[in-house]
């Protein structure tokens, strides 16, 4: 309640979001009507009734949300660096596309190139409310050039945005041959874990904790276990055994981690959870781990997940993946296992758009188990908020609008045909709302994009010099080819050649 002195001295504040409906995500998931959010810096200082708080506080900007909903700022849990520059390149050969994407990052790349392509990122995610995203610089993670991810890591830091830079050992083979480019060329050499581990550590050292807090690097080795397959879950009946690599690459990351106090992101599958747990002493399971895809994993790894408190990040549109097997979602939520919906990157199909994620998560696993009441609105939509964030180590922070918290805020323009009548809003956002709704997002109490207009960055520069970037990466790599037309008339995609990458053998496997 406010006091009479509150009353009579409204106390200045920066912000205000004032006459919308809050979708809080705090403890009590409260949703409240004609309500506003105060801001003070970089906090949340109330959030209540609008009469009340605009009687109490003073902010030097206030925004008018009447007629739209207002919520905390979206947490993309996992997705990749590199992907904004490669959108649909190699989409109609999908299960070619990681060794080309692979390709492309290791050998055509230089530090321009993923400053651009962070840019890029960061305007798509503000645009959709994304406020936080995790990003694995690739599609196995680069680490062994820290300029690559020192050029990543500031461009978010320009755009305002937070971000979780993922650096680590790429899978094997190691060593393995890597070109970066430069002004006079391109610089090629063998590296192997140590090269891999340094370069991580060096980005860890200048990155973590910078922009006030805004970029954290996350030790991101490629999979949970190198030496298996790392695309898909193993066979029930296949022996597991673990290699002098798996033992030492987990060593190593967790050496890491502890000594410059960050947290581990890796990917895993069915088999590889059993048996880190079974037979590595620094195995990269617990609270202050979360993985990527979990396709196939078995009812005692979902066991070993919750007792553990790993947690588990779900990419519903790969399509490839799933395929390949199931990730028990409700099983894991059942278990108490912290599951996050997420982008898993913006190529070459999918977009960092999480309320698409959202409906693809619901979809796919109601198809699966044949059960349409799995995985309601209000799960899902904790899912890309609060247990995201719980995910991947930031609750304390975002994932819902509390006093104290991080001003990460996100309004959603309701006052459309798509969105009306507004009877429910948490469904109505679920079920109807686009990342293009989303008219402003706030992260920090900085207000990065008001009524669809970007405060920190040109788009205009940013997306000239992403299209800049991308041809000489595609001239380089020598990806003409898989610039395609599309395909008509058929039900099914045909090749009239064999799909080769310039300087690979036909035939050649993952």
């Amino acid at each position: 309640m406010t006091t009479a002195v509150d009353r009579r001295a409204p106390k200045p504040v920066a912000l205000a979001l004032v006459h919308g409906t809050v979708i809080t995500m705090d403890p009590d998931r409260r949703v409240l009507e004609d309500a506003a959010v105060i801001v003070d810096r970089d906090r949340i200082v109330a959030v209540g009734d609008s009469a009340e708080l605009l009687a109490a506080y003073a902010p030097a900007e206030t925004i008018d949300c009447t007629g739209q909903v207002v919520l905390p700022g979206l947490v993309d849990a996992h997705g990749h660096g590199g992907h904004a520059l490669m959108k649909t390149i190699g989409v109609d050969t999908l299960s070619f596309w990681m060794r080309l994407v692979t390709r492309v990052y290791f050998e055509h790349t230089s530090a321009a190139y993923w400053s651009a392509d962070a840019a890029l990122a960061a305007m798509e995610r503000a645009r959709f409310g994304v406020t936080t995203g995790i990003s694995v610089l690739g599609s196995q993670p680069r680490s062994d050039e820290p300029e690559l991810g020192a050029g990543y890591a500031a461009a978010y830091e320009r755009s305002g945005l937070r971000v979780g830079v993922g650096v680590g050992p790429a899978g094997l083979p190691w060593p393995r041959e890597v070109g970066t480019w430069r002004e006079d060329g391109q610089r090629r050499r063998r590296v192997g874990l140590d090269e891999m581990m340094a370069g991580a550590e060096a980005t860890v050292r200048e990155w973590h904790g910078a922009a006030d807090g805004r970029i954290r690097v996350y030790v991101t080795p490629y999979t949970m276990v190198p030496s298996l397959n790392p695309s898909g879950p193993l066979p029930p009946d296949q022996a597991l055994t673990l290699e002098k690599v798996d033992l030492e690459q987990s060593e190593r990351v967790r050496d890491l981690a502890r000594r410059a106090g960050t947290r581990i992101h890796t990917d895993a599958f069915g088999g590889m959870v059993a048996l880190a747990h079974a037979r590595d002493p620094h195995a990269l399971l617990g609270p202050d781990v979360h993985f990527q895809h979990g396709f196939g994993l078995t009812p005692d790894e979902v066991r070993i997940l919750a007792e553990t408190g790993t947690s588990v990040t779900h990419g519903p549109g790969v399509v490839v993946g799933a395929l390949r097997g199931r990730c028990p979602v409700p099983e894991l939520i059942d278990a108490g296992v912290t599951t996050a919906i997420t982008s898993d990157g913006c190529a070459p199909m999918s977009s960092y758009d999480l309320f698409t994620a959202m409906r693809q998560a619901q979809t796919l696993t109601q198809l699966q188990l044949r059960d349409v009441y799995l995985l309601p609105p209000g799960k899902l939509l904790e899912m890309v908020t609060i247990d995201a964030a719980r995910a991947i180590g930031w609750d304390d922070e975002i994932g819902s609008l509390e006093v104290g918290k991080a001003a990460d805020v996100i309004v959603v323009d309701t006052r459309q045909a798509h969105l009306q009548p507004l009877h429910m809003p948490v469904q109505a956002l679920v079920y109807k709302a686009a990342g293009q709704d989303v008219v402003t997002t706030v992260v920090g109490g900085d207000v990065v994009m008001r009524d669809r207009v970007l405060t920190r960055i040109d788009p205009d520069e940013v997306l000239d010099d992403a299209v800049a970037e991308a041809r000489r990466a595609v001239e380089r790599a020598g990806l003409a080819p898989f610039v395609t037309a599309p395909q008509w008339g058929s039900s099914r995609q045909r090749f009239d050649r064999p799909v080769v990458l310039p300087g690979e053998l036909p035939g050649e496997e993952d």
